[in-house]
């Protein structure tokens, strides 16, 4: 009888820890990761399930993040809800063992109509559930994420780059200032170079050029996770790399 009682005390024991800490109970990590180019960032926003067991993170609207962006005065520039208008609804956000879910937000660096400065930023996210599979949570720290972002300067040679398309196929537009009338790409994705440098002469006389190219990779030859990047650039009159505008084409996971 005394070891049914003990070992029915040590359980209760655990199961109290267990609520007491909260959150932090469970295995799992919220991070962000921006990735710049010259008109733009865009966050990948990343819930890991590092545990064994599955995470249900309920919120109470559609709202499940919040994003500021502080400059080196410690300014606001930036708020992901400022303006924006939730959904008012529980939603829940279920986590798989050792996988990830990944949500993507972006920034054009503008501020009261303006674009920054370019410069050092600071990000700060927080993931906003109110409860982690039916408990409360506590403890939010693992719920907050803070990152430093460079905002670049406005790129001389290309502006209004766009991308379209997904899985290998995809059409790259912009404009490009035709001061020598060409312009290069490469795709890579940091590790690996997946077409090499490419030359395209430009036509017309206008001082900016629309270009338009399509880009085109086997399926089975693509990374299985991680940013695939078009380089454009230009090449001065010695043939040096100068302007380098680097676009993401796909976030693939």
């Amino acid at each position: 009888m005394r070891t049914l009682l003990s070992v029915i005390l040590l359980f209760f024991s655990i199961a109290t820890n267990t609520n007491a800490n909260g959150v932090n109970d469970f295995n799992y990590s919220f991070y962000l990761i921006p990735v710049a180019d010259p008109e733009k960032v865009i966050f990948e926003i990343v819930i890991k399930n590092e545990g064994d067991l599955p995470l249900h993170f309920e919120f109470p609207t559609s709202q499940m993040i919040e994003i500021t962006i502080t400059d080196q005065a410690g300014a606001e520039v930036y708020v992901y809800s400022k303006g924006r208008y939730f959904l008012q609804a529980f939603q829940t956000i279920v986590v798989e063992p050792h996988q990830s879910v990944k949500r993507y937000e972006k920034w054009n660096y503008q501020f009261k109509g303006k674009r920054v400065p370019s410069g050092l930023y600071t990000v700060n996210a927080w993931l906003k559930p109110i409860s982690l599979n039916d408990e409360p949570i506590k403890n939010r720290a693992k719920l907050y994420h803070s990152q430093k972002l460079n905002v670049p300067e406005e790129n001389p040679a290309f502006r209004f780059v766009r991308v379209s398309g997904t899985k290998g196929d995809y059409v790259v537009t912009g404009e490009v200032r035709q001061a020598n009338r060409r312009l290069f790409y490469s795709v890579e994705d940091g590790h690996k170079e997946y077409i090499k440098e490419k030359e395209v002469v430009l036509d017309g006389k206008e001082e900016w050029g629309k270009f338009k190219l399509p880009i085109q990779l086997p399926k089975d030859k693509l990374p299985d996770n991680g940013s695939l990047m078009l380089n454009l650039y230009e090449r001065d009159k010695n043939g040096t790399i100068i302007n380098i505008y680097p676009i993401v084409l796909e976030f693939i996971q």
